[in-house]
Formats: structure tokens, sequence, C-alpha cells
């Protein structure tokens, strides 16, 4: 077939999910993806050794929090979680951990070591966010952005307006005004950089949102690219068309409306009502032509902003999963779901991105990671273990991305040595190792420019509906037929699925489709 009702450009995981929903609904759709296998962002391979199965992108999700699961049935196509009871621990060099836990009580119990005001305070704010506002959240992230004096009006009480004064506030401010002990803070200024967000002033709302979602995480089982693929059979079985291996090299625009893609290499494919991209906005632009979005929106779309900073990852095939010296202090530190070391203190973090802003290693390399076969065998051969570290980083190194290449050995063997300054059985543990670097996430996922593992910058000229930028925030583009619904548009990058869930629901009502789903209500919160 050449001819469709619509294209997906793009076959991660939004464009998958947009698909699937648009599928179901009775529309014959294409997705296209240029790699061999569809999933972007949800990939996994053996990096290694033989058997020893990588998340390459994303190993935490948070996608069953949101409607997709359940509305496409992913069970029933092979997907599934596991919920560790430890979701989280930070090391601290001085051989002490915060963990985080899905009883919310034990993880006040962890705080209280540091901060017995900063154990109360949590209790607060997860009853406040992670419970009473659980379906506010989803709000935000599964429906189109509202503008800020709408979002004001639908925020009533004590409780909205708490929320609303984190907005203009930076990552940085919005935790120190909840927390004393540096060490509790140094946990949530972690987490938020590990979700690709800088310290920069109107970047604060992140803090309720993070708050409502992290002692939530998941492992998918069998590994990431186990959500491209139940969400591949989700769009087969209601007709629609998967094809890998194929580039799309320009959209196809005729009287102003979006009838369908050009194929690298040759061949064309029809579009008779839309077209949807699943890449950044600014390739969406290059592949349809400046000129048909306008010279104003076209230089708004150049000037998109990629994230400040990237990662640089270590895996190990293991003999054995590492042992934490921290477990002295802690003992549940080596059963936690995901670690974070390197930063013992709010203003080492900070050198750690000054330095990163400068194009340079930090002097110290701080990052998260986790040991997936603590929690699902099937990702390394019987007994063994797989696990990674994945520091913040910069993607020019000392001013050149290629550096990564000539390089990898060499920082391959200082991040070795630094993890193991926390965990010293790694030294012998260690069956092989590989470095995916912020190029190596770039040419594997080319719209994530830059190492940009987001696909653009979190600050406040990139949020909500000006992501990515104001007349594109809706999903929708001047031309007629064309949509975006990838993690350039809101809410971002992550496993959540709402972009292309929320372009879906663009395209629906535009062509007059009823939603054979029960759309997520705009967010509201009235006392």
């Amino acid at each position: 077939m050449t001819e469709f009702d619509g294209i997906v450009i793009g076959g991660g995981h939004n464009g998958l999910t947009c698909a699937a929903y648009l599928a179901r609904a009775g529309l014959s759709v294409a997705v296209v993806e240029r790699n061999d296998v569809a999933g972007g962002g949800c990939t996994t391979q053996e990096l290694t050794l033989p058997g020893f199965r990588h998340n390459t992108h994303s190993n935490y999700h948070f996608l069953e929090e949101g409607p997709v699961p359940a509305d496409l049935e992913l069970h029933r196509h092979g997907l599934r979680y596991v919920y560790p009871e430890v979701q989280h621990a930070t090391l601290f060099r001085d051989g002490r951990a915060i963990t985080v836990y899905t009883d919310p009580k034990r993880t006040s119990d962890s705080f209280a070591r540091f901060s017995a005001a900063d154990a109360e305070r949590w209790l607060e704010l997860h009853e406040r966010y992670a419970e009473a506002a659980r379906g506010l959240m989803n709000g935000f992230l599964y429906s189109k952005p509202l503008p800020p004096p709408v979002l004001a009006e639908r925020l009533k009480g004590n409780l909205g307006r708490d929320l609303l004064s984190y907005v203009p506030l930076s990552i940085y401010e919005a935790v120190d005004r909840n927390f004393e002990s540096d060490q509790v803070r140094v946990l949530f200024k972690s987490f938020l950089h590990a979700i690709s967000i800088e310290n920069v002033p109107g970047t604060g709302g992140f803090f309720p949102r993070l708050l409502s979602r992290i002692a939530r995480l998941g492992l998918p089982v069998g590994g990431a690219a186990n959500v491209a693929l139940a969400l591949r059979r989700a769009v087969e079985e209601h007709g629609g068309t998967v094809i890998t291996g194929r580039h799309v090299e320009r959209i196809l625009v005729g009287d102003g409306r979006a009838t369908g893609v050009g194929l690298a290499g040759g061949g064309v494919l029809t579009a008779r009502r839309f077209v949807v991209s699943a890449v950044d906005a600014p390739q969406t632009v290059r592949l349809a032509g400046p000129d048909v979005f306008g010279a104003e929106i076209a230089a708004k779309v150049a000037a998109y902003r990629w994230a400040g900073h990237s990662l640089v990852s270590l895996h190990l095939a293991l003999d054995e999963a590492p042992r934490y010296r921290a477990a002295a202090f802690e003992p549940d530190v080596d059963r936690a779901f995901l670690f974070v070391l390197g930063a013992d203190d709010s203003e080492q973090l900070g050198r750690t991105f000054d330095r990163i802003h400068q194009d340079r290693l930090p002097d110290r390399l701080a990052g998260n990671g986790a040991c997936p076969t603590l929690f699902d065998p099937s990702y390394a051969p019987a007994g063994k273990h797989v696990a990674f570290w994945w520091p913040w980083a910069p993607y020019d190194l000392d001013g050149d991305a290629a550096a990564w290449d000539a390089r990898r050995e060499e920082i391959g063997e200082r991040l070795l040595a630094e993890w193991a300054e926390y965990a010293p059985n790694l030294t012998g543990a260690v069956l092989g190792k590989s470095v995916f670097s912020p190029l190596d996430i770039e040419r594997h996922c080319i719209n994530m420019v830059r190492g940009s593992h987001h696909v653009g910058a979190y600050e406040p000229a990139q949020l909500g509906g000006n992501r990515p930028v104001p007349e594109l925030g809706r999903y929708r583009t001047p031309v007629t037929g064309l949509y975006l619904c990838g993690a350039s548009s809101h809410p971002g990058g992550s496993v959540s699925a709402a972009p292309g869930y929320n372009g879906a629901n663009a395209i629906a009502e535009d062509l007059g489709i009823t939603p054979w789903w029960t759309p997520v209500p705009a967010p509201r919160w009235d006392e």
C-alpha cells in the first residue's frame, strides 16, 4: 500500500501511540521509522555481551499513570511493569544514603535520619500532590495546554494557589523552600536534573509534578523495547502499518495541505487526511519547507533550544549486582531500583552543571543509574546482571562532540572507577562494558539533537502552550492536515506517551471523529 488516511513520521513511542489510537478509530494509518526497529527512546540492545540486554535511552517509566496502557490494552500485547518497593536511593561519599519507597511513611523515616522537619514536610507534600492531585497531574499531561489565565481560573482555593506559586521559581528555589537538609535537597534536585530540567527561573512547576510521580517508577519487563513492541502490535491489530528502515526526507504539501511524504531512496506515501510528525519541530519544518510555515514561525522554530546537558552512560555486564558501601548505613540501598550518586551537596551539584555548560566534564561525575536484573532477571543470563550509570555530561566535549569517540575507552575507565568508589565489588564483577555517549544518543534518535534526551530544553519559553513555539503549541501547524505529536510538544520527553495521545486527540477533533476512548479531563482543582 502507498495510500493511507494518515501517515505518522517517526516510530518512537509517541508516534506509535498516536497511530494506535487513530487506527482503532477506523483510519488507515502508516508509521514510517528510519531505524530498522521501531521504538526511538524505548530501545533495548545487547551493548556489552550476547544475552545481556540494556535499555539505551529510558529505564524507569511513568506510563501506567496515564490512560494509554489501559485504553490500548497493552497488557494483551505483552507489556508489563514491575514497581520495586525501594524506588530509589541517593548515595553520599560519607557512606550515608536516603531511600525513597512506595510507602511514604518509610520514606519519611529515611528523611528523618537527616531532618525531622523534612520528614514531616515530605508526608504533607506526598498527600497533597501524590494523592489528592493525581487526577489533576494527569490533566496537565494528557490534555492540550491551557493559557495561564485560564489555568489560574481553573485552579481554585489554597491548594491551587500553592501549585501556581511554584511556576515562577527555579527548581532549586522550589526544593529549598520545602526542605532544610541539603542531602534531602540534593535528592530532589538531582532527580529534577535527571529528567533534563535546568535550574533556571520558571521551571519550579516541575517540582509538584515530580512529587506526584517520584514513588511510582516502573521497570518495563523484558526491556524498554517491549513498550514499542506492544504499541506496534496495537497499531497492527487494527489494520495499521509500521514501516521500518525507511527515512522520510520530505513532507509533501500542495495548496496549503499536507498530502504525503517522500522517502529517501525513492518512493512516495500519500496521505488522504493527515500527516503527523513525531520527530522534533525543527526537523518537521525542514521536511515540509520553511516557506509553508511562514517566515516568522520558521525563524522561531529554528531558534528552538536544545537541552543544556546530556548524558554519558556506562553499561555493564556483571557477574554479580553492585554492593554499595552505604548499605552499612541503610541496607535497602542494595535493592533500590534507581540510584543517584556523585554530588554530596547543592553547591557541588551546581558546580557539576557549571562545568557542563562550559563543555567540560565535571570534576566528579554525578547522575543516576540502575541494576534492572534485581527486579527482572530476564535482562541477563541466569545468575548474571546488567547495570548502568548515566551521569550528566556536555554534548561538545571540550568543544568537540567527536571527542566522545576518540576518548571512549578513557571515559569508560573513569566512569567505572568513580562508580566503584561507591560499590567496590564492581571492579572484579565486570564481564563486559560499553559507553553510550551524547553523540550515540543523537545518532540513534535524530530528534535528540545534541544528545538532548528529552528533545529540547525545558524553560519558560518552551513549556506548556509555548512548546515548541506558541504558534505550534496545540499540536497543529499552519499547514492544513499537518500535526505534531513528538516530545518537542507539550508536555515534552519521558515515557508518558502524552504528546502522542494529545496529538491523536487534536487530529480526531479536526476530522470530526468521535473518540472511542474517554478523554482525560483538563486540569481543575476545586476545594
